[in-house]
């Protein structure tokens, strides 16, 4: 599928299987379903992949710009959060190792390592090092990558380093399939947003 329709199933998928109790975690579900729905594919290989590793990279700093601008503006407590016990070491190691996986990842073919469980498991895991709250919001968004990915005709290799791929050939990955996702990627995000309205504006005790 396209970029635009994994960013869009990524914050579905994050939001709804982790909805929102406040502002912070809204703000966090967001930033890391659509992070964790577009990361997989860093891994393209096709000519035109640098432009779209640009556009993704490009994507994750306008994401990462949004949350710190919330944090100044509204103080939703993600500083805090993160530099809890003041253990800096532990955050930059994982940052580290985070870095480390997507390399390897990005000189992979398409649609094997980082498309796989094991990419999931250690990604989230790093995620879960430098801030906990994002871990369960990544990893639906890049479980929901993988899966509507599943869709199309070529294989994904959820169980790499096997090679034994799971393509169900239902979809084309530019086709009406692809909007029609986009279209409901938007609305069970909206939904999902509208639904954390209440809990914002009367926090639960």
């Amino acid at each position: 599928m396209l970029e635009y329709t994994h960013l869009s199933i990524g914050v579905a998928a994050a939001l709804a299987v982790n909805p929102p109790e406040d502002l912070l975690s809204l703000v966090v579900g967001i930033g890391a379903g659509a992070l964790g729905g577009l990361l997989p594919d860093i891994d393209i290989d096709t000519s035109d992949s640098h432009k779209k590793a640009n556009i993704l990279t490009a994507i994750a700093a306008v994401l990462v710009v949004a949350i710190v601008i919330s944090e100044l503006i509204f103080h939703i407590g993600i500083s805090d959060l993160m530099m809890k016990n003041g253990d800096i070491l532990r955050i930059v190691i994982s940052a580290l190792i985070f870095t480390v996986i997507c390399a390897f990842g990005k000189e992979t073919n398409h649609r094997t390592f980082m498309h796989s469980i094991l990419a999931c498991v250690l990604l989230t895991i790093c995620i879960g090092m430098i801030f906990g709250l994002a871990a369960p919001y990544f990893a639906a968004g890049f479980i929901s990558h993988i899966a509507i990915d599943m869709l199309n005709k070529k294989k994904v290799c959820i169980f790499y380093p096997l090679k034994k791929g799971i393509c169900l050939r239902l979809a084309s990955s530019k086709g009406a399939a692809n909007s029609a996702l986009f279209i409901v990627g938007c609305v069970i995000s909206a939904v999902c947003v509208v639904l954390s309205i209440p809990k914002i504006i009367i926090p639960i005790n």
